[in-house]
């Protein structure tokens, strides 16, 4: 189906999925192993309160409503999500607050804050505001200066993860011994929460703010239920990911119909199954 488009047609959305892939396998193990899935969701769907706010401020200032501006509810995404993801990293650190009860204060309230706006908009416009299929099911219609941004950004998140393994390794698995053993865990704690943010926001891209999640959990947890070690967890984590992201893209490329987002998690779910039945009966067999 690749030969049929041209290049300005595929490579934009294969690069981003690709990229998409690499930066959520290399943390996916590690959201997963410290049991931050929840964390995941409240970050994603606080995107929904950035673009809100956005909304609001085109029909405040209309000239803001422009072509030249068409990247604005983006943007709001992108702040919210890296500042919600500061606060609740601030908030779970503190202790002050439930870690539970912190995201889903943000989450509910982003959330809220943002179906609020949409609606507003949809009042005085009689329309949706743009962006609001692609911030809630995902779309695969990228620029190609969007898939180079994510494709760097990506490679920053799998850079730093890798200067960083030693530390993250011990933060995710023992933080109380990583600290005592004289790891930055402060230092680590919110730079995980950074990371997840800019991962997110990619992913929100492609697959929405109600999928994205699952691109941050399913290849890690797959991937944990097949290794025994954490690089190869980390190697196969790649793997899952790489084809849950590709094939999604690929199916989307052949029936244009089907949704990238939707796709692209009932296949790292089907993997998930898969991987599940096989640690139950092949590791079985393996054993006898």
């Amino acid at each position: 189906m690749l030969l049929a488009l041209s290049m300005d047609q595929w490579f934009p959305p294969v690069l981003t999925a690709i990229s998409m892939a690499l930066a959520c396998a290399v943390l996916s193990v590690f959201v997963v192993s410290r049991r931050w899935a929840f964390i995941g969701e409240g970050i994603a769907h606080s995107g929904f309160g950035g673009a809100g706010s956005v909304w609001i401020a085109t029909l405040i200032f209309p000239s803001l409503a422009g072509d030249r501006f068409l990247w604005l509810p983006y943007a709001g995404v992108v702040f919210f999500c890296l500042a919600t993801g500061l606060a609740i990293g601030y908030f779970t650190r503190s202790g002050k607050v439930n870690s539970d009860a912190a995201i889903g204060i943000f989450l509910v309230a982003s959330l809220a804050w943002g179906i609020l706006a949409q609606n507003i908009y949809r009042h005085v416009k009689g329309f949706n505001p743009v962006g609001w299929d692609t911030f809630l099911f995902g779309q695969m219609d990228v620029s190609r200066e969007f898939a180079i941004g994510a494709a760097m950004l990506s490679l920053a998140v799998a850079a730093v993860v890798v200067l960083l393994g030693r530390e993250i390794v011990a933060y995710c698995f023992d933080p109380t011994a990583a600290e005592a053993s004289g790891v930055r865990v402060g230092f680590i704690h919110y730079l995980l929460m950074t990371l997840m943010s800019l991962t997110i926001v990619i992913g929100v891209r492609l697959a929405g703010n109600v999928l994205v999640t699952a691109l941050l959990v399913l290849p890690g947890a797959t991937a944990l239920l097949l290794c025994r070690d954490l690089r190869s967890a980390l190697l196969a984590s790649l793997a899952i990911a790489l084809v849950g992201a590709v094939g999604g893209l690929g199916i989307h490329f052949q029936w244009h119909f089907l949704p990238t987002g939707p796709i692209i998690v009932l296949l790292l779910f089907a993997q998930f199954l898969a991987g599940y039945a096989w640690s139950r009966t092949g590791r079985a067999s393996i054993a006898t």
